[in-house]
């Protein structure tokens, strides 16, 4: 026993006399002060510290020493935190080395990418490590993930419009780093071509074209409006009717077949005056997303393309105010911080008293045209969002929409005729035509969603929705024939009603997880609960014998539910790019539908000016919208997918080529082929009173080429594009004896450029120039007179055509329009508290009359002493020459 006391003892005396355990309680100071850390080592060594390092491995930064008394490791700790060394011990002290370990591990370093004024989430920003060679874009919440090896990188933040931002990290372990950009001091320009440079990889999986709000103030639209609607129709595979009536047509899509949506909710009617103006105000909207293929799993419902629009959030640091108008509307919008960089509001409210004046002058109109009547037009809308931050990784949103539209358009118009038969009798004869329309739509959509981080790489987001969509329309026509005497002789009368309510309450979670550098995986799930009312009274009687239209909540015999769940993982193989999708959706009301659609997106790069991306998407829409074509305005009839009318399927395979030419210059061409199934058409061969006995099923296709040459050159910046397009339907013996027809929308040929030119920091033009085929239109009767296709000139010579009975069987003349803008910054001195901006152009420059529809107008003649009824064809359209005009003053 006593031996081996006398050997622990022993060992206790060598230890004791280690260099390594005598330091280890030995306290060394440094001065409170910031200083190279090399020269923090060396003050250490100075004092007796034993440590030893190599001076060529030690990183050129400094440190902040708090000063004071601390034992050598704490020390050693504080001052190499920041770098990719560590510490051990060893017979002569401790050694200062590379961590071996560090660079064979893989951290994160994730967090919000957000505008340093405003505190705005930037949706798409990159970032990138140029060593590693990896990156990845922020969400639409702004969040980003990067997974990468550990030790000292260089990474680089962009996004368009702001600075891009360079940083040294020190990955030691998973990092939590929120940035903030600065906007950019030149100004703004239409971005619609990926990035390019060292991160152009970043943007091979990414097959949306993006709209920000500054690329939409660079353009007016119809009265001064800036819409982010009246940008997209510029790219290429996007048209709509004459001035935007009709909506978004993608591809040979019917708007119908769009997914829109705001803050992440569907929106069943986008237009405002039938497709003049869009419900999105430019003051409210952050950003829009337009996706034609490489549709993302987590988008569903529709078989078309997806305008994905995003709200501003409101500044979180400072309120301000904004009031504008234009020559139709005006606006006003207020947002700031609630708890400064915690939570924001902003209310946006727009008002078109332009309706107004279109009363007055249509009535001036009219006369002059011996008509009697009016058009009269209201309209608003109004956007609201609250956001608070709760906890240090979540929060909240909650997002309202609000817009209704109000048209009527009354017309009266009396024809008189004598005739002298040759037995001298006298015939006196009145012919009296009467037009009444009315169409009342609103839309109410609201979202309540909460995002959390639950961990670096994994982000998820909770949404509880409600969109509802009402629609009441009313039409009667009459044309009727008296002669004094025997009173009535003819009367032709049509009237109708359409309803079409909807209502869809939805909740759903979407998750995103950042598996490694190369991967990411995306899921999601979401449950909505449809109602539909579609109604529709037709008939040869006067509007007053069809009994009103019920609402919503008197009946919901029609109620569908909908479930859906996707997952999409994104990655790269040996220098492919890939995104893989796959969405599942249960659709039940009277039948239930199991539909699967896979995505496809592969991606590449022949060399550095070259690459390429191929897409395969399948969609499935369970709801379809037909449109009456009696009258001329949206009467949007939603109806849902029943075991007579199934869910309408699309397949569409794409491939895009972009070549970069030179800097500054790139080309895009792409070609794509949409096979379109089970569509719905309104036939009118049924039961008046019985949407359902209306409706025929069909089948068509799409096909088309697509050229965009983009460039800047100095401060002149713009894009030109083709688009070679084929667009049929095909349907049942109800529609066009079930022959083939071409496509409303069908424009074999279009051509778009759009140009802006920065003369000042505070001033800019910009110039649209639209050239675009016809597009197809029907006629009912088998012969008609056509005047000379203008309203101007009621003297022109008429001609007699004969109009074959095929569906679409005529064409609009060729569309084409160039309008300009000069926008001005009024303000010298960008920090003052007041901004002003002034927009002036011309709408129409060269004052061209783009037919939005042709009518039918019958008049009553004598000639030679016999009554005849003349139907002429004439043209519709929006105006001629227009001024533009707006003003916005911004209040800090």
């Amino acid at each position: 026993m006593a031996r081996v006391i006398t050997l622990l003892l022993l060992l206790f005396l060598i230890g004791a006399n280690l260099p390594g355990q005598s330091e280890r309680v030995k306290r060394y100071a440094l001065p409170r002060r910031v200083m190279p850390l090399e020269k923090a080592l060396i003050k250490l060594t100075e004092a007796g510290a034993p440590i030893s390092y190599r001076p060529d491995q030690l990183p050129k930064i400094a440190v902040k020493s708090p000063g004071g008394r601390r034992q050598l490791s704490t020390w050693l700790q504080f001052l190499l935190r920041d770098t990719e060394l560590t510490f051990r011990p060893g017979p002569a002290g401790f050694l200062i080395l590379p961590d071996p370990h560090l660079f064979e591990r893989n951290f994160s370093i994730h967090g919000l990418i957000s505008d340093a004024t405003s505190g705005e989430r930037l949706i798409g920003a990159a970032v990138y490590d140029p060593g590693s060679e990896k990156g990845v874009l922020s969400n639409e919440y702004g969040f980003y993930s990067l997974v990468t090896k550990g030790g000292r990188t260089r990474m680089r933040v962009s996004y368009t419009g702001y600075e891009a931002y360079d940083f040294e990290v020190v990955l030691r372990s998973d990092t939590t780093l929120d940035i903030r950009l600065d906007r950019a001091a030149d100004l703004p320009q239409i971005e619609v071509i990926a990035k390019g440079g060292e991160q152009e990889e970043l943007y091979l999986t990414e097959s949306g074209i993006s709209l920000s709000h500054d690329a939409v103030n660079l353009i007016n639209g119809l009265g001064g409006e800036k819409d982010i609607v009246t940008v997209a129709r510029l790219l290429p595979g996007i048209t709509s009717g004459a001035n935007g009536v009709g909506g978004l047509i993608i591809r040979g899509s019917n708007s119908g077949h769009n997914l829109v949506l705001l803050d992440g909710v569907p929106v069943y009617n986008l237009n405002h005056a039938a497709g003049l103006f869009s419900i999105f105000n430019s003051e409210a909207i952050r950003r829009a997303d337009v996706y034609k293929d490489g549709m993302p799993a987590r988008f569903g419902g529709r078989i078309g393309g997806i305008l994905d629009v995003h709200t501003r959030d409101g500044n979180l640091y400072n309120h301000q105010v904004s009031v504008g108008t234009s020559l139709f509307a005006s606006n006003l919008t207020a947002e700031g911080p609630i708890s400064k960089g915690k939570s924001s509001y902003l209310i946006s409210g727009r008002y078109f008293w332009g309706g107004d004046l279109l009363k007055s002058f249509s009535e001036a109109r009219k006369l002059d045209q011996n008509r009697v009547g009016y058009i009269d037009y209201d309209v608003y809308d109004l956007n609201f969002k609250l956001n608070q931050q709760v906890g240090e990784k979540g929060r909240l949103y909650l997002s309202l929409y609000r817009g209704a539209d109000g048209y009527a358009n009354t017309s009266e118009q009396k024809d008189s005729a004598t005739i002298l038969t040759q037995s001298g009798t006298v015939f006196k004869y009145t012919a009296n035509q009467k037009r009444q329309e009315d169409v009342n739509w609103s839309n109410t959509v609201g979202a309540l969603r909460y995002n959390y981080e639950f961990s670096d790489r994994f982000f998820g987001n909770f949404r509880l929705s409600y969109s509802e969509l009402l629609v009441r329309a009313n039409f009667e026509r009459s044309d009727s024939l008296y002669e004094s005497v025997r009173d009535v002789l003819t009367r032709d009368i049509s009237s109708g009603r359409f309803g079409s309510d909807i209502q869809q309450m939805g909740a759903a979670f979407d998750g995103q997880f950042e598996v490694d550098g190369n991967t990411s995986l995306r899921f999601g799930t979401s449950v909505d609960i449809h109602r539909f009312l579609p109604q529709l009274r037709s008939g040869q009687v006067p509007l007053n014998s069809h009994p009103e239209l019920s609402g919503l909540n008197e009946s919901d015999k029609l109620r569908s539910l909908q479930i859906s769940g996707y997952a999409s993982l994104k990655g790269r193989v040996k220098g492919i790019h890939y995104r893989l999708g796959l969405r599942g959706q249960i659709w039940h009301n009277d039948k239930t539908f199991l539909n699967v659609s896979p995505r496809l997106l592969l991606a590449g790069q022949f060399n550095e000016r070259n690459r390429w991306r191929v897409t395969y998407d399948r969609m499935v829409q369970p709801i379809h919208l037909v449109s009456s074509t009696v009258i001329r305005l949206p009467t949007d009839l939603w109806v849902p997918a029943t075991g007579n009318l199934p869910p309408s399927t699309s397949r569409q395979v794409a491939f895009q080529v972009d070549r970069q030419l030179k800097p500054g210059w790139s080309l895009a061409v792409a070609a794509y082929y949409r096979q379109l199934e089970d569509l719905v058409e309104y036939s009118g061969g049924g039961s008046n009173n019985n949407w359902l006995e209306n409706l025929s099923r069909g089948d068509g296709f799409a096909k088309g080429l697509e050229l965009t040459l983009h460039g800047t050159r100095g401060q002149l910046a713009g894009w030109l594009n083709y688009t070679l397009a084929e667009s049929r339907r095909q349907f049942d013996e109800d529609v066009n004896l079930g022959r083939s027809f071409p496509f409303d929308y069908d424009r074999r040929h279009s051509l778009k450029l759009l140009l802006t030119l920065a003369l000042s920091k505070r001033t800019d033009l910009s110039a649209t120039w639209r050239f675009e085929t016809g597009g197809a239109y029907s006629f009912s009767k088998e012969s008609i007179i056509l005047a000379n296709p203008t309203i101007d000139d009621p003297d022109s010579q008429a001609q007699v055509i004969a109009l074959i009975d095929e569906k679409n069987g005529f064409r609009f003349p060729a569309y084409h329009q160039l309008d300009v803008n000069a926008r001005f910054q009024l303000t010298r001195e960008p920090e003052r508290r007041v901004q002003h901006t002034l927009n002036l152009g011309i709408y129409n420059l060269y004052a061209r009359h783009n037919p939005i529809f042709y009518d039918i107008r019958s008049t009553y003649l004598n000639r030679n002493n016999t009554l005849l009824k003349n139907r002429q064809f004439v043209q519709v359209f929006f105006g001629g020459i227009l001024p533009t005009l707006s003003y916005k003053a911004s209040f800090k």
